[in-house]
This record gives structure tokens, sequence and C-alpha cells, in this order.
């Protein structure tokens, strides 16, 4: 579970909660079943006209996944199976065969047999993991940037459902009592605008910017993998092979001699 993520919902529905209560109007204002319809049915329409159906309900699936899942990437970590593969590709291809099952990190099991099946160049290698990297990655910001994408919708709809709401209250000028119909009549049609602000800026939005940020670490978790395949194909010594995986990490972050060992 990624407790950041969580936190940032809850924390996102606490201040919403606040922010309404503390307007000294009931709860049950707010929720007005005409301003949702049109916010969040709208949405939903024009999310399936830009987009296959399909990939919109799938959605639904990366968020609890890529945003709310356990999704920390632990790059000193790779890097020290990285070099453990090295020191028994030393013994031959058989022991990188045994290692592939305890391999958890899908691109990493690939990259291994790659190796071990002792095929392929070192370029050919290079060549095949940079098109699939590039595949994950392009996949990956896909899904991102239709979170961004839908994130325009909801406050279009919501200052559609406003305009509605003022329509009505257009027609009501000039009635008996007007001026004490006009106001409440208002703050109803002002709540469909709410609702298309809170739900860009509180979910599309944010999930976007989650899924881009994810994806870049995970990019960068498959380069430095990329590189530690090419170099284990290679043969190069353990102290050439951690200084070469360490200069994609900031210095705080690099795996040392003692950890490595």
């Amino acid at each position: 579970m990624n407790f950041s993520s969580l936190f940032g919902c809850v924390c996102g529905v606490t201040v919403m909660y606040f922010a309404l209560h503390e307007t000294g109007m009931e709860m049950a204002f707010f929720l007005d079943k005409h301003g949702m319809l049109i916010v969040v049915g709208g949405t939903l329409a024009a999310a399936s006209i830009s987009f296959p159906f399909g990939k919109v309900m799938t959605l639904v699936r990366v968020f609890l996944l890529r945003v709310l899942g356990r999704n920390r990437v632990d790059y000193q970590g790779t890097i020290a199976q990285l070099l453990e593969l090295n020191r028994k590709a030393t013994s031959g291809v058989t022991a990188l065969n045994e290692s592939l099952g305890a391999i958890r990190h899908d691109f990493l099991k690939e990259s291994v047999a790659l190796v071990a099946g002792g095929v392929l160049t070192e370029r050919e290698i290079r060549n095949t993991l940079e098109q699939r990297l590039k595949t994950v990655e392009t996949r990956y910001m896909e899904e991102a940037n239709m979170f961004r994408i839908i994130g325009r919708f909801p406050p279009a709809f919501g200052l559609l459902a406003t305009t509605l709401g003022m329509i009505a209250v257009l027609q009501k000028i000039g009635a008996p009592d007007s001026q004490k119909l006009i106001g409440p009549a208002m703050s109803i049609g002002l709540i469909g605008t709410l609702y298309g602000i809170a739900l860009a800026n509180l979910v599309f939005i944010p999930i976007a910017e989650a899924l881009t940020e994810r994806t870049r670490e995970e990019v960068a978790l498959r380069r430095i993998i990329l590189e530690g395949a090419c170099l284990i194909k290679q043969q190069v010594n353990p102290i050439t092979m951690r200084e070469s995986l360490n200069s994609y990490l900031l210095p705080k972050d690099r795996v040392l001699r003692k950890a490595a060992a």
C-alpha cells in the first residue's frame, strides 16, 4: 500500500468535508443530484468519446495498482541484485538460469533471461531491452495523459450545470416573491461548478501527476537494469559494474562497497 497517496486521498476528503461544514449549511444541501448527473455523467460521456470505453474502465485498476498500490522503487536493492547475478554469471549461464525463479521484477527477469540464453550479443540485448523499455514508458505515460485529459472535462460540465441553474433563476424573475427565490436558486446552481473543480483538482490531475512520477521512477530503474544486464553479458569486474550503475543515482542513494559486499 502506498501510504503517501492514501494519506493524500484521506486528507483531500477531510479538507473538503470541513470546508463545506464551515459554511454553516447542512451537508445534504451540497448533494445535488442534478449537478452530480451533469458533471459525472458528462465527464464519463466525454471520456468515452475521447478514448475506447475499455481503456476508460481500466483506469480504476490503474489507480488502485499504480497509485495506491505498493510501488516503491528500490534502486539500491536492484543494483545489489545485479551485482550478485554478475558474480553468479562467472560460473556460467546455468547459474544464471537457476537464479531466474528468485527474481521478482519482470523486466529484470526478462533481461537476465536474454543474457542467460547465450544467443544474443551484447548489442542485440541492449537494442531489445531499449525497445521494451520504450514500450513500457509509452504505455505508462498514455495512462497518465488519459487522467490529465479527462481532468479537463469536469470543470466544463460544472460550468454547464451552473449555466442551467442560472437559466432557471432568470425564469423566476418577475414572479411573486422572486427576491426570496433567486438567492437559494443561485446557490444550488453553483454547486455544479463546485463538483467540477473538486473532481478535476482533487482526483484526476493529482492522479495524472502521481502516475507521471511513478513512470519516471520505473523508467530510471529499468535503465539501471538494462545497463546491468549488458555489463553481466560483458563479464566486467564487480567494482566497474558497481560504479557504472551508481552513476545513475545521486551520491546519497548510491550502493557503497560494504553494502555491495
